[in-house]
């Protein structure tokens, strides 16, 4: 009878180890990225006159990218603030990434023509999925 008590606390303790693992392991897979264009153009017209591929959802809806966010209005509260900011978010980092390395991106804009642009890629987790 004495040897039932430490045989099932492992066992109780070996099962709430495998439900934390599976919990944290689930939480990394959804994981998304985000693809963040800050556009430091002279005027909402030439960021227009850009063809920076973050502005054409042809080039990234293939890859399951979708706009989360376009800004049309940006109040600085310190500093001066970008005259633009557009934010693509994928399912994970693989497919921005695929997007990235992909023709649709690489030939849909010029760099030398591009408005004065900082992009990079966010990795975390979308709002209410934790």
């Amino acid at each position: 009878m004495k040897t039932r008590y430490p045989v099932t606390l492992a066992l109780i303790a070996g099962f709430g180890l495998l439900v934390l693992a599976s919990q944290t392991l689930d939480a990394q897979a959804r994981r998304h990225a985000f693809f963040v264009t800050v556009f430091d153009a002279e005027s909402e017209q030439e960021v227009l006159n850009t063809d920076y591929p973050s502005l054409a959802p042809a080039t990234f809806q293939p890859f399951g990218g979708r706009y989360a966010i376009q800004s049309a209005r940006t109040i600085p509260f310190d500093g001066q603030p970008p005259t633009r900011i557009v934010v693509v978010e994928f399912d994970s980092m693989e497919k921005l990434l695929a997007w990235h390395e992909s023709a649709a991106f690489r030939s849909s804009y010029d760099p030398h023509r591009s408005a004065r642009v900082r992009a990079f890629a966010v990795e975390g987790m979308p709002q209410g999925a934790e």
